[in-house]
């Protein structure tokens, strides 16, 4: 009889917290643009785990000067929680940017559920795709940041401190307590 209870206690439980990341991570949905625009990081966070092993493709979609220099990133940058690197699948879910629109990217986001670090630096084909990715990086931190200010205050400060920056055709988001250590990193290998 105990042994019973025990396993329904554990089988509500498990629904119950379910129900809360769903409820925490998903707003109406007003289209696939808005709604992936405003995917929260850590309400999709478990389902990423799988996402580790499409690193090797990540690292050959993005070669070129991004990916050296967030290799050098990671060697000397220690992130608060375990990583994977974004992927052109990874982006266009969560920024609704197109393969077509990059020339190259780089970028890494934690994977806990929790920590919001991201980093994302892309290199747009051309100048007119600037501004579209600019805007997707802006409404996708307006995002992050409107989730996660009612739920982790230290989180939201770190969220609130990130800008999207433009510099000729490369556009970053970089959300993190090291983010002008990573800005400088990036910044020194793109001269």
């Amino acid at each position: 009889m105990k042994k019973t209870l025990k396993v329904i206690f554990a089988a509500l439980t498990t629904a119950a917290l379910c129900l809360a990341l769903c409820a925490c991570g998903e707003g109406s949905d007003k289209g696939s643009s808005s709604a992936a625009s405003t995917e929260s990081t850590a309400s999709v966070a478990s389902t990423d785990a799988s996402e580790t092993s499409k690193t090797e493709e990540s690292k050959e979609a993005t070669a070129g000067n991004l990916t050296e220099a967030l290799e050098k990133v990671k060697a000397q940058v220690t992130f608060p929680a375990e990583t994977n690197d974004y992927t052109a699948k990874r982006i266009k879910r969560t920024f609704g940017l197109e393969e077509s629109q990059m020339e190259e990217f780089a970028g890494l986001y934690c994977i806990d559920g929790v920590t919001q670090d991201q980093l994302i630096y892309i290199k747009a084909k051309t100048a007119d795709d600037v501004e579209p990715i600019r805007a997707a990086l802006q409404a996708n931190w307006e995002a992050v940041y409107n989730v996660i200010k009612n739920y982790t205050p230290e989180q939201a400060a770190i969220i609130e401190k990130a800008t999207v920056d433009v510099n000729g055709n490369y556009v970053s988001l970089v959300i993190s307590g090291s983010a002008d250590q990573i800005k400088t990193i990036f910044n020194d290998y793109l001269k």
